[in-house]
This record gives C-alpha cells, sequence and structure tokens, in this order.
C-alpha cells in the first residue's frame, strides 16, 4: 500500500523535476548498454580494419572508427559496462566500509571515536583520494579488481563521516535508549534502531558518489591504470584518441560526452533524491 500510494508522488516529482527524470533514462540506457552490450554493439570492440581507420561518423560506422579501424559506437557500448561495474562496485565497498568504520566510531565515541576521527580518517584525508589509487594501483599493477579496492580505498572516508554524525546524532534518541534499557546488544540497536533511521543521507550520496566514481575510473584508464587493453574504456578511449584531437576530433569527443552524461545523470539523480528524502524540501515543492 506504501508504494502504491507513493506512486503519485514519484510522478508528481518526476514532472517537477525534469532534470532527474532526464537522468534517470540516461543512466537506464547505460546499465541497459552494460548488461546487454554483446546483442546491442554492431560490431566486435576489438575487431580491427586498418582500411577504414580513422574513418569520420557514417552509415556504416555512426561515431567513426579509432586508429586501429575499431568501431567506437561499439566501444563506447562495453565502455559502459566497465563504467558501471566498476563505479556501482566502488560506491558498495566505499560505503560498506564507510558504514562500519562511521558507526563504530560514532556509536562508542571516547577513544574509538578520536582515534578513527583525528588519526585514521585525517590520515587519509591528508592525500587526495586520486592519488591514494594511483599510487596503489602502480605498486599492485593495473586490473578491474586492483581499480576497484583502490577508488574504494579512496572514497570511505567521506561516507564514513556522514555515518559518524549521523549516529552520533541518533545514538541519543529516545529510541535508542529504550532498545538499551529492554536489554538489545549493541550490534541490534546499531543495525535495527540507528542504521535505518539516517539511511536517507547516505543513499543521497551514494548516488552522487556514482558520479565521482565514474569520473575517477575514466581518469585511472586514461592514465593508462585502468583495464588492460584490447577492453574498451572509455578512459583509455580518450587516451587513444588525443593524438588525433585536430584531424580526428570524433575520437575524444564522443568517449568525452559518455562521461559528462553519465556523471551529470548521477548527480541530476543525487540532487533529486536529495530533495525528495528531505522532509522539508517535500513541503516546499508539495510532494
Amino acid at each position: 500500500m506504501a508504494t502504491v500510494a507513493q506512486a503519485p508522488a514519484l510522478t508528481r516529482a518526476a514532472k517537477r523535476n525534469w532534470l532527474a527524470t532526464i537522468g534517470v533514462v540516461l543512466v537506464a540506457i547505460f546499465v541497459v548498454f552494460a548488461l546487454f552490450a554483446p546483442w546491442i554493439a554492431p560490431q566486435d570492440p576489438a575487431h580491427l580494419e586498418l582500411a577504414s581507420r580513422l574513418a569520420p561518423p557514417s552509415a556504416a560506422h555512426w561515431c567513426g572508427t579509432d586508429e586501429l579501424g575499431r568501431d567506437i559506437l561499439s566501444r563506447l557500448i562495453y565502455g559502459a559496462r566497465i563504467s558501471m561495474l566498476v563505479g556501482s562496485s566502488v560506491v558498495v565497498g566505499a560505503l560498506f566500509l564507510g558504514l562500519v568504520i562511521g558507526s563504530i566510531a560514532g556509536y562508542y565515541g571516547g577513544k574509538v571515536d578520536r582515534f578513527v576521527n583525528v588519526i585514521l580518517m585525517n590520515a587519509f584525508l591528508s592525500f587526495p583520494g586520486i592519488l591514494i589509487a594511483i599510487s596503489f594501483v602502480a605498486f599492485r599493477g593495473p586490473g578491474i579488481f586492483n581499480l576497484i579496492l583502490a577508488l574504494s580505498l579512496g572514497g570511505w572516508v567521506g561516507y564514513a563521516r556522514l555515518v559518524r554524525a549521523q549516529v552520533l546524532a541518533a545514538r541519543e534518541r529516545e529510541y535508542v535508549e529504550a532498545a538499551r534499557a529492554l536489554g538489545a546488544s549493541d550490534w541490534r540497536i546499531v543495525t535495527r534502531h540507528i542504521l535505518p533511521n539516517i539511511i536517507q543521507p547516505v543513499i543521497v550520496q551514494a548516488a552522487i558518489g556514482m558520479a565521482g566514481a565514474v569520473l575517477a575510473e575514466a581518469t585511472m584508464s586514461f592514465l593508462g591504470l585502468g583495464v588492460p587493453p584490447p577492453t574498451a574504456s572509455w578512459g583509455s578511449m580518450l587516451n587513444d584518441g588525443r593524438a588525433h584531437l585536430f584531424d580526428a576530433p570524433h575520437l575524444v569527443l564522443f568517449p568525452a560526452a559518455a562521461v559528462m552524461l553519465a556523471v551529470l545523470s548521477f548527480n541530476f539523480i543525487g540532487d533529486a533524491l536529495r530533495d525528495y528524502l528531505d522532509p522539508r524540501s517535500r513541503i516546499e515543492v508539495g510532494l
């Protein structure tokens, strides 16, 4: 019944926030590309056709070909698979670490909180996340697993600080005191009473974090620290096309547009979720 009751509100929200609707549609397209790339792509993304190298967009190749004659449209579709896989895995991994570490620091407080907040978090925040990822992948070697692990290690701090702040505020609420008085364990209090009541801002942060993860994956692949060739990736396509920026600009324009649309889509969705999940914003827009 709650889902049915919320459907009209979601419909009104979609009509009022058309940017979020565009974001959802674009993300859905990227997800479809990622799941059904072998059936959607017109050609094998690794197929070489040197006779038609650097061909401009045409009826045979809608987005043209690269310096090895590979179909750019096919590589864009397969690149969506890498971006969506890495982005979602990084968000899940970083969110899991942030939830665990932030919950422990916020719930127990005291020396535990000071160690996590002052020492551990500040140690990670003293270095840019992308620099930590670059150092980790350079040490471990390129590969999709190492890339996901590196970006997760560089991105968990933002989630941990948000969760810590929310848990610090929620642990003194009446329902937590009641559960504690009834003899509930710390694990039950955190997982059954605190986390469900602080999850809304975390969801918003995760949606926006998807945009950062997609951009970070493209950056790492552009630097040659992402998935190894010949696997198609938007970042590696940008790196391959920079040498032909003036004589064949389509090599750069199409993968750059794909990265831009993916990042914008997740940012639009994150902003819409923040407005929808915030009761004050819902009252202002009449949802």
